[in-house]
């Protein structure tokens, strides 16, 4: 477990000092966020990216390991204005996606959802 913390946080340190998407999935990525009401329809993808800077540097955010198949994730919570925001993104540090969670109690008790610590417990 020691060492899954060590991945998480090497992974939460990279989205931290750059924000780094698939090729050509941020603006999918973004135009979804507005089309959902997530963010404002003027939004540009530097909004987007700091939405995900700000759910990284909260101290109480959520940390879990989420596995899709075989491939684990990383997915940091907080509540930014009044909202869930669930950031996702691979060990290596590449975005998956960002977004607002409506029902977060039900959505994280899924079994694909393994609760770590906060944020400051998994980066102390």
């Amino acid at each position: 477990m020691e060492h899954l913390r060590e991945q998480i946080a090497d992974a939460i340190r990279s989205v931290r000092s750059q924000v780094r998407w698939k090729p050509g999935s941020a603006v999918r990525h973004l135009l979804k966020r507005k089309l959902r009401g997530h963010l404002p329809s003027e939004a540009m993808l530097d909004d987007y990216e700091r939405m995900v800077w700000t759910v990284l540097q909260d101290p109480q955010a959520r940390v879990y390991l989420y596995r899709y198949r075989d491939t684990p994730y990383v997915a940091v919570v907080a509540v930014v204005e009044q909202r869930q925001w669930l950031v996702m993104f691979a060990m290596d540090g590449v975005m998956e996606s960002a977004y607002v969670v409506e029902r977060p109690e039900h959505y994280l008790s899924h079994p694909a959802f393994e609760r770590i610590g906060s944020l400051s417990e998994v980066m102390a």
